[in-house]
């Protein structure tokens, strides 16, 4: 570290500042991954207990990505499976090396709005996912670098982006979300 950048840091409170706005945007971000999760769960209602814990949690030093916010949300309603691991709904903006979704297109940070069913049967995943590309869906799929089920994301580069791809998202699970319900 220079003298100079320790002095810019303290100058006009410059730390300070870089750490609100920090703060500001993480809760912007978790206020829309709360929307994004209700109107999900309203897609499906019985797929979900109406009083489940729907924690955001955001880390700035993942493992295996550059940053995440999600929210994991139980899915333990009448009609989820019952299993070993119980499935759950995960709503999310990852920033991501692009390489982690075999993306070669996007110079920076993979910046991805989607969802996944953590414990979903990998068969039902192919399905959804074979689907959405027959179909022509504005969604990219691929395999989740966190675990072994399939990802329905975009990359967003702005607001309306992120609204987009929510309203895009909330469709697509209206549409496939009863094929991670019982038969």
């Amino acid at each position: 570290m220079t003298d100079e950048f320790l002095t810019k840091g303290l100058e006009n409170d410059r730390y300070l500042k870089a750490l609100r706005l920090i703060n500001q945007f993480e809760d912007e971000v978790e206020a829309a991954l709360h929307e994004f999760n209700q109107r999900m769960v309203d897609e499906h209602p019985d797929l979900f207990e109406s009083r489940t814990d729907t924690s955001t949690k955001s880390n700035r030093s993942s493992s295996s990505g550059i940053a995440t916010h999600r929210i994991n949300h139980l899915m333990k309603g009448p009609r989820a499976p019952e299993q070993d691991k119980t499935q759950r709904l995960n709503v999310h903006l990852y920033w991501m090396p692009p390489t982690e979704y075999g993306r070669r297109d996007v110079d920076g940070a993979l910046r991805t709005v989607g969802y996944k069913v953590k414990y979903a049967d990998p068969a039902i995943d192919e399905e959804v996912a074979e689907q959405t590309r027959n179909r022509d869906w504005d969604i990219e799929t691929s395999k989740n670098p966190y675990d072994s089920n399939t990802v329905f994301y975009r990359h967003v580069s702005s607001a309306g982006d992120f609204k987009g791809t929510m309203d895009t998202l909330v469709k697509h699970f209206s549409e496939f979300g009863d094929a991670y319900a019982i038969d």
